[in-house]
C-alpha cells in the first residue's frame, strides 16, 4: 500500500513540476511566461550547447497549467527579429523577438527591457509565414497573447547582445 502511494505521489509531483518547468534537462529555459487571464504557459527551451556554442535543438511548449501540451515541437534553429526595436539615445530599452518555426508557422516571443534588467513586458505572437515574422511592419501576426510580467523568465546569456 505504501509503495503504491509513493508511486502516485511521485507521479503527481513530476506532473506538477513539468507544468512549472517544461524544459527537461539537459535542456534549459530561454524564455517562459504565463499568459494574462489564464494559467496557459509557454516555454521556449534550448538543448545543451556543445563546443561550438550552438545548442543541438530548440523546443516550444504551450500548455494549460498541468494539462498535456496543446502544442509541443522541436526544431534545430531559432529566428530573430528586431521589428519592434524602439531604442533611442535617452532610453536604453530594446525589444527583441525570437521565433521557432513549425510547419510553416512562426511561434515568437517579444520582450521589452534593457539587457540584463527586469522585463517591462512580454508577448507571444504566432505568424503564418516567414515573411510575416520578418516583415518590418508591425501587427502582422495571426495571434497575440500578453504575458503576466511577474511570470517572465529570460536567459539573458542566450538572448543578450
Amino acid at each position: 500500500m505504501l509503495k503504491e502511494m509513493g508511486v502516485a505521489v511521485a507521479l503527481v509531483v513530476a506532473d506538477a513540476g513539468m507544468a512549472a518547468a517544461n524544459c527537461v534537462p539537459p535542456a534549459s529555459t530561454m524564455f517562459a511566461c504565463t499568459l494574462r487571464d489564464s494559467e496557459r504557459r509557454v516555454e521556449f527551451c534550448q538543448g545543451p550547447a556543445p563546443q561550438d556554442g550552438v545548442p543541438d535543438f530548440y523546443s516550444y511548449n504551450f500548455a494549460d497549467g498541468a494539462a498535456p501540451s496543446e502544442l509541443y515541437f522541436t526544431t534545430d534553429a531559432p529566428w530573430f527579429s528586431m521589428k519592434y526595436y524602439r531604442g533611442t539615445q535617452n532610453f536604453a530599452g530594446e525589444t527583441l523577438g525570437m521565433a521557432l518555426e513549425h510547419e510553416g508557422y512562426f511561434y515568437a516571443f517579444y520582450i521589452a527591457g534593457a539587457f540584463g534588467s527586469p522585463i517591462r513586458s512580454a508577448q507571444l505572437h504566432v505568424f503564418d509565414s516567414q515573411d510575416a515574422f520578418q516583415s518590418e511592419a508591425g501587427e502582422t501576426e495571426m495571434l497575440r497573447y500578453y504575458c503576466k510580467p511577474e511570470t517572465v523568465l529570460v536567459d539573458w546569456t542566450f538572448i543578450g547582445p
